[in-house]
């Protein structure tokens, strides 16, 4: 995906599903050509479509994996509509703008252990337009520390599609990210957050009223 509002995403898949995203542009790649990029992706969209039809899915998995990654990644990464367009009930479901929502493509996570897997499922959990910390991810999985929940998060595979940008420190701050803080705090920003303090003290609140454990002084976007 050569355009998005974290820079471009380089996308790998087995014949199981989607196994990594990476930022950037793929090795050797030239950097302007996201004209080309994208008629490239268009047209593989279209053959893993024709080999679906024709009953080939067994070959062509990976690239069928791929396209329903693009697809799920472009709703994700559209912005979400100011919530004061969506009533005042904060805790009323949130459109995002779209006719609909892309199912879920596969993934194969085979390469991370047991733990690892625990902890990128628990963030399979944690819906858009909120936020956990590291210390509610672990009590929710009942066992490993906050730092070993953290060392996981920080080896997920598949960053944005797998919401580890929803974790923050339990006092409101942004923790780390695999893509650099300030793609954290975009990908936060489309899911209508707003950071408070200077850029590497920056903090966020939850998007809900009744969450105690990040400080009511830092105010998620008008809603």
């Amino acid at each position: 995906m050569p355009e998005t509002p974290v820079g471009p995403l380089t996308l790998l898949a087995s014949e199981h599903g989607l196994q990594e995203i990476r930022f950037g542009a793929p090795e050797g790649s030239d950097p302007g050509s996201s004209v080309e990029a994208e008629a490239r992706e268009a047209s593989e969209a279209r053959e893993a479509r024709k080999a679906r039809k024709a009953g080939k899915d067994a070959d062509d998995a990976p690239r069928a994996h791929l396209e329903a990654a693009r697809a799920r990644l472009a709703w994700m990464l559209a912005p979400l509509p100011p919530r004061a367009e969506q009533g005042s009930d904060p805790l009323a479901p949130r459109s995002t703008g779209a006719a609909f929502e892309p199912p879920f493509p596969a993934l194969d996570l085979g390469g991370g252990t047991a733990f690892q897997r625990s902890v990128w499922e628990a963030l399979l959990a944690i819906p858009r337009g909120q936020l956990r910390s590291y210390g509610e991810l672990t009590a929710g999985l009942g066992r490993g520390s906050p730092r070993a929940v953290g060392q996981a998060v920080g080896a997920n595979p598949l960053p944005v599609l797998v919401p580890c940008h929803r974790v923050v420190a339990s006092d409101g701050r942004l923790g780390g990210y695999s893509g650099g803080l300030d793609r954290k705090v975009r990908l936060l920003e489309i899911e209508g957050f707003r950071p408070f303090g200077p850029r590497f003290e920056a903090r966020f609140e939850a998007r809900f009223e009744d969450r105690a454990d990040l400080p009511q002084t830092i105010a998620p976007e008008a809603r």
